[in-house]
């Protein structure tokens, strides 16, 4: 079926206030609907959406200014069908990190999961 994706609002949902509030809305720069995260953040909502039995479908980079979001144009994605969502986006995001340093925040791409046709 159809795969849905979560927009900035629906995180209110599933993430903890602390964690919501630490997250650098993409929505008035950008016009992405997402939120990015550093780089503990982003692995807590990573297991946040795994626990959830939701799919991470992949994610951007962006490098951060202060705290301003640049986009860096580095991104991964997924199989629709790869079980191992969650591996793939927190190897990739501890290998970027381990490459490029702190500066940086994660925009992870999730799904509440596959609507049926």
């Amino acid at each position: 079926g159809e795969i849905m994706s979560f927009i900035d609002e629906d995180y209110v949902n599933i993430v903890p206030q602390d964690l919501l509030e630490r997250g650098i809305r993409l929505r008035e720069e950008y016009g992405i609907y997402g939120i990015a995260w550093r780089f503990d953040d982003v692995m807590e909502v990573l297991k946040i959406a795994r626990d959830r039995d939701m799919l991470i479908v992949g994610g951007d980079v962006y490098r951060l200014s202060g705290n301003e979001p640049i986009i860096t144009y580095d991104c991964w994605s997924i199989e629709s069908e790869d079980n191992d969502a969650f591996e793939v986006a927190t190897q990739y995001i501890t290998n970027y990190r381990a490459r490029n340093g702190d500066d940086f925040a994660y925009c992870p791409v999730i799904s509440p999961g596959r609507v049926p046709k």
